[in-house]
């Protein structure tokens, strides 16, 4: 079965979103693994923390060094997440308006009616509400900023006064984004309506009812055995990493049971000590809890890396069919993956590689330039066991900057290859998106979005009418 498509049949399209697009695509697909890198970086931080704790009580200056590590590094982790978090919601709201713009511009320059846009995009078109996570994220970032600032103002002494112009600053940035979300709204329903009037609800059925269903039945059939034991093998990276990230968290928290008994919410009270015996199977239990935790981080890279020949020999087989004009429709699995916009995840992983790398080249540049001096006295001579450390710091910082740049770069460029793959694979063998659930006066249903036609906004529901006595 062949499947070609005569040219005046309707059909999805995936239309072009330009560069600026393309940037936005990249940085949410660098950041995504990035934020997950930090919170690797989180899970060695506990795992060298609780070493340097229990097991290195022999030798106090590694001991101590490492603590000092541990413990300067969280603050990049806090920094970098609520960071990368806030720039994510950006992105995401750009993307809507940059996607929205995209098609308004070529409905307005004539683009068939037959040529529907495809449902991914026109989940950025006729999102309800707007910009959602950015307009959360503004709420938020505005009401901490001017919570804390009112506690600053009555807390902070003279040489603090800094910390109230920062809350200030935040209250004012969060004020700016809630007036860009609201702002934005019209323009982008204005365009939603024009999309609207040029491919209406009997041209999006149309192409609708042209797609193949969702269904998984044939997930794995007609797939190479040589992309099947790949699969499996990067499967067996993810599972067995959340294996050892799940046994090693269990055994952290059984742990501290043990030998935190008296911990609180906000302290963990004191530690108490066993017999002889007791204190060697707890040494152990901590040794055992850092390799689990070091062998969850390398099995999530690992597993990327996997995930990425996946992806190749994926793309491989969808070209060479799609240039035969006789191959018959490739298993749906791969049909509806590449139906929607595909990262690199050779560059993902990369990104995730920086995380890590910016975490702790920040932790032993502020320490080797005694910038965590004025926080705690703990640090007191941090500089001098880091310091001699501090131009690889640098180095490392500046390397994992690049590296996101270049993993930005590196989407942009593969942006018009991938876009070239998934449009020919939506117009030859279009299959319908797995419908998504949403949660509605505590019931779940399908998002109308993901399983028919949403471009034309539903008429509002009327007020009810009360009647006077």
């Amino acid at each position: 079965m062949t499947t070609q498509r005569p040219a005046d049949q309707p059909h999805w399209r995936v239309y072009p979103v330009g560069l600026a697009g393309n940037v936005v695509n990249a940085a949410i697909n660098a950041l995504a693994p990035f934020l997950l890198g930090i919170g690797a970086s989180f899970v060695l931080l506990l795992a060298v923390a609780m070493v340097a704790e229990e097991a290195l009580t022999y030798e106090p200056a590694v001991r101590g060094a490492l603590d000092q590590l541990a413990r300067a590094a969280m603050a990049p982790v806090l920094v970098l997440a609520l960071a990368a978090g806030i720039v994510t919601t950006v992105l995401f709201a750009l993307r809507e308006v940059i996607t929205s713009r995209a098609i308004a511009r070529a409905a307005r320059e004539g683009a068939p009616r037959t040529a529907v846009p495809h449902p991914s995009q026109v989940d950025q078109v006729a999102a309800e509400p707007p910009f959602g996570p950015f307009l959360v994220m503004a709420y938020v970032v505005a009401g901490v900023g001017l919570l804390m600032s009112v506690i600053a103002a009555f807390t902070v002494n003279g040489s603090e006064v800094y910390l109230l112009w920062i809350f200030l600053a935040a209250t004012g940035v969060g004020g700016v984004f809630l007036l860009l979300a609201y702002g934005g709204r019209p323009a982008q329903h204005r365009r939603r309506l024009e999309i609207a009037a040029h491919w209406t609800t009997p041209d999006e059925g149309a192409a609708w009812r042209r797609a193949a269903p969702a269904s998984d039945a044939d997930d794995e059939t007609g797939l190479p055995d040589d992309l099947l034991r790949t699969r499996r093998r990067a499967t067996w990276f993810e599972y067995v990493g959340i294996v050892c990230f799940a046994l090693g968290f269990s055994l952290m928290q059984l742990w501290l049971f043990v030998t935190h008994p008296f911990r609180t919410r906000t302290d963990a009270g004191p530690r108490v000590e066993y017999g002889e015996s007791i204190e060697v199977v707890l040494l152990a239990g901590v040794w055992v809890f850092a390799a689990l935790m070091v062998a969850a981080v390398v099995l999530l890279v690992v597993g990327f890396f996997a995930d990425s020949a996946v992806q190749q020999r994926e793309q491989e087989i969808l070209r060479e069919a799609l240039d035969d004009p006789t191959a018959p429709r490739p298993p749906r699995t791969l049909l509806r993956k590449y139906a929607n916009h595909q990262p690199v995840i050779f560059v993902q992983a990369l990104a995730l590689l920086a995380a890590l790398g910016a975490v702790l080249g920040w932790g032993v540049y502020s320490l080797g330039t005694g910038g965590m001096e004025d926080v705690a006295t703990l640090y007191g001579d941090a500089d001098e066991t880091f310091g001699g450390f501090v131009p690889q710091a640098l180095i490392t910082l500046v390397g994992s900057a690049a590296v996101v740049l270049v993993a930005v770069v590196w989407d942009v460029v593969a942006a018009r290859r991938g876009y070239e793959l998934r449009s020919r694979v939506v117009e030859r063998w279009p299959i319908k998106p797995a419908p998504r659930m949403i949660g509605e006066d505590g019931k779940k249903r399908p998002d109308p979005a993901s399983t028919g036609p949403s471009l034309t906004p539903k008429p509002a529901k009327p007020k009810p009418q009360t009647t006077r006595r």
